[in-house]
């Protein structure tokens, strides 16, 4: 009996106490979702869908944690209110964790609350966090024991959690300016994204004890390890800054590196993204930007000049022809009245009378083999109308007094071997 009273003591503290939680939990929780309603919008975002559910297992926590205080002031044994206890913080732990943690790590984010509830249940979770202290290899002064790594994790992830953070909102505040180019926009985004995570190691090392001196043996290495095996990750890094601080290839720029002919669409530290008019995506490292010669349609100025050389018969109006090329350009929507289309006779060759038909155009992004055909098509059209040939090229075979003609006939699929004929 004496056994009895007390366990039965217990558990009729313990079913009161989650009774009480969920009958106080629906109040409680309406006065939660109305006192977020009231939060800024950013963070009710955080907090909107966490907070009602945090709401039962923090009432049924501070229950138990009371009733176990007062069974421990009146001398009770409260041995299972203590583990109740230890699993209602290890569920409180656990659902908050599934809010904020990803996926693969809520599992072991419960296996480990589920532990530490387990081994405070027992009474012996002081012992075993004082044994953890004791293990491990020696390091600078201290041990990196389990207790080192946990406080290293949280450190890391709390200063790169902070610093990921502030780089967002500060990307999107330089993203926002108005007066900066895009490139600069970029160039800006990067070098205060890795600042603040090289921020972000450094306190890291500093929160740990971690003496930061021995930081100059490790940027040896890393000096060492650049110098030979990341040569060319270094060159597109260092052609990247280059190619955002002087602005001569920024995101939307019509530009063509050898067989490629496209749009920037961005620019980044390592590599450019081209997109062809084919919509392929083009992944330019940054080296070659620099090293190679590049086309830029539109550095300094939209505008571009086609040239489309045609041939005429000798016999041909030149001066209605070059009218008729003049009409064919002016016809295309996308060439400009401004500067005019010209035709220019260029040369009188052996065979043909040359002409070259120059005009212009301001969206190269949209192509420029497009409308140099579209052009020559209405040139066609407009020749075939005035009666206006394009000659053929043709050969003349001269076959002087006295020569011999020598006429060999084979059969069609029969290979003819040297010195046969028939």
């Amino acid at each position: 009996m004496d056994v009895l009273v007390p366990i039965g003591v217990q558990l009729l503290a313990i079913f009161g106490a989650m009774l009480l939680g969920a009958i106080l939990a629906a109040p409680l929780r309406r006065l939660v979702r109305t006192g977020i309603a009231r939060l800024p919008e950013n963070v009710r975002a955080i907090v909107g869908e966490v907070g009602p559910k945090l709401v039962r297992p923090a009432i049924t926590l501070g229950l138990f944690y009371a009733v176990q205080m007062i069974l421990i002031s009146s001398g009770m044994d409260a041995t299972l209110v203590r583990v109740a206890f230890s699993l209602s913080v290890a569920f409180f732990l656990i659902t908050l964790a599934g809010a904020f943690l990803p996926q693969s790590l809520r599992k072991p984010a419960l296996y480990i609350a589920l532990l530490i509830a387990g081994l405070n249940a027992f009474g012996v979770l002081d012992d075993v966090v004082a044994w953890s202290y004791t293990i491990g290899p020696p390091f600078g002064g201290r041990r990196i024991n389990p207790p080192f790594v946990l406080q290293a994790i949280l450190t890391a992830g709390i200063f790169l959690f902070a610093a990921n953070w502030l780089s967002k909102r500060l990307k999107t505040r330089v993203e926002t300016l108005p007066k900066v180019e895009p490139s600069l926009r970029i160039l800006l985004t990067n070098a205060l994204q890795v600042g603040l995570f090289f921020a972000a190691a450094i306190l890291t090392l500093a929160g740990l004890n971690i003496p930061l001196s021995g930081l100059a043996v490790l940027g040896g290495a890393i000096g060492v390890g650049l110098g030979f095996g990341m040569q060319q990750i270094v060159a597109n890094f260092i052609s990247g800054v280059i190619l955002l601080t002087d602005r001569s290839i920024k995101p939307d720029d019509v530009i063509e590196v050898d067989d490629t002919y496209g749009i920037v669409k961005s620019l980044g530290l390592r590599y450019a993204s081209v997109i062809t008019r084919d919509g392929k995506e083009h992944l330019i490292p940054n080296e070659q930007l620099i090293t190679d010669r590049v086309i830029n349609w539109s550095y300094s100025d939209k505008k571009v000049r086609i040239k489309r050389r045609l041939r005429v018969e000798y016999e041909t109006d030149l001066k209605l022809a070059c009218g008729l090329v003049v009409e064919g350009a002016q016809m295309t929507p996308r060439v400009l009245a401004s500067p005019a289309p010209k035709c220019l006779v260029m040369e009188f060759g052996e065979e043909a009378v040359e002409i070259e038909a120059r005009f212009w155009i301001d969206d190269p992004e949209n192509g420029v083999s497009n409308v140099g055909s579209d052009v020559m098509l209405n040139v066609w059209d407009k020749f075939q109308e005035a009666g206006i040939d394009i000659p053929l090229r043709h050969e003349d075979v001269l076959i002087t007094p006295g020569s011999t003609l020598k006429v060999e006939m084979v059969r069609p699929g029969k290979a003819r071997s040297a010195g046969e004929e028939e």
